[in-house]
């Protein structure tokens, strides 16, 4: 661990704002596929987080276990794509999110004036 090394904190910040972006994607798009919110992921975040399929896979499995996220499966010709659409839990985790990250994102501009 460097912490001296800008890399080491954008991971850090990455690994928390994936479960934010996913539920804001869900939220907002009401359903997706895994490729689909890696996209939006990166367009929402303006590119600052670029989740892989090593770390989105993860949370979208820790978010259907923790019943905040719905899974269907779609038929794409040969393939079967798995939809991802929150429940009522994944929609209040979203808003809960939302608040947290408001509140302490003014703290944090306070904060690195330099």
């Amino acid at each position: 661990m460097k912490m001296e090394d800008e890399k080491y904190w954008k991971s850090l910040i990455n690994q928390g704002l994936i479960r934010f972006f996913l539920l804001k994607v869900l939220y907002a798009d009401k359903e997706a596929h895994g490729y689909g919110l890696v996209k939006r992921i990166e367009e929402m975040s303006d590119g600052l987080c670029r989740p892989t399929e090593s770390t989105v896979y993860p949370a979208l499995d820790q978010l259907f276990r923790g019943d905040y996220v719905l899974i269907d499966k779609v038929s794409a010709g040969k393939k079967v794509r798995k939809v991802y659409t929150l429940t009522d839990k994944g929609r209040s985790a979203f808003r809960a999110a939302a608040k947290a990250y408001g509140e302490i994102i003014p703290v944090l501009r306070q904060s690195i004036m330099l």
